[in-house]
């Protein structure tokens, strides 16, 4: 009998990840429950606006806020962590139950998209995953656009992306603050400034008179707003 049970054993193939949406991320990777994803965009957004009050060195350009604050919302949030954060604006978020960076199922710290195709077995040593992306790839490979313009289906968390012909590509978050729409963003370096961190209400980006910035359907410069793949 012993025999038998190890013989079936080895006989069963090894995890087979599956990606069946084809959007790049393995499914176990992906938040499938509503609280999950609830929980994800708290912290998300939290983390980001902890990081506006009181900057860190992890933070340079506008991507790397992105990037910080999705690698720190999947982490376990248990007494240490918050030793280490410092201060939170809502202490009493959730925990995502699915899973914690760096242990996210079958990708581990290669938790961003940076080419295009379904997920398969092999994409991390290919480089199609990895800890680092820009925001032309955080767009492109990262998320997927959800609206135009402000409208019902935008959630805080989302991103809103800028790809001007003559400037660089920029990112920023969507947040609400008292139930009125905010954007929060890092300026990134510039001249002799290292940047900064902005919380703008999204009607002060309407009202600029470099359209470049304004996040409007009818300017060329703005892609849209965007969701995390792992939260469709």
């Amino acid at each position: 009998m012993n025999v038998l049970l190890l013989l079936l054993v080895v006989s069963v193939s090894p995890h087979e990840p599956v990606d069946a949406d084809s959007d790049g991320f393995p499914d176990a990777a992906e938040l499938h429950q509503d609280a999950d994803r609830q929980a994800f965009r708290r912290w998300f957004v939290t983390i980001a606006l902890s990081r506006h009050l009181n900057p860190t060195d992890d933070v340079t350009d506008c991507a790397n806020l992105v990037m910080y604050s999705y690698r720190e919302a999947l982490k376990e949030h248990d007494e240490e962590w918050r030793a280490r954060f410092g201060e939170l604006l809502d202490p009493s978020i959730p925990e995502i139950a699915a899973f914690h960076y760096p242990k996210v199922p079958d990708i581990g710290t290669d938790i961003f998209r940076v080419a295009g195709g379904a997920y398969k077995k092999g994409d991390r040593e290919a480089g199609r995953l990895g800890n680092f992306a820009d925001v032309v790839h955080l767009m492109a490979h990262h998320t997927v656009r959800v609206a135009r313009g402000l409208g019902d289906g935008v959630l805080p968390g989302d991103l809103l992306f800028f790809t001007p012909r003559d400037k660089q590509a920029h990112v920023m978050i969507y947040v609400e603050l008292k139930a009125e729409p905010y954007v929060l963003y890092h300026t990134g370096p510039g001249g002799t400034s290292e940047g900064e961190m902005r919380l703008v209400k999204l009607q002060t980006l309407m009202a600029l008179d470099d359209e470049t910035w304004r996040p409007h359907e009818a300017n060329p410069a703005f892609a849209g707003f965007y969701r995390f793949k792992i939260l469709r």
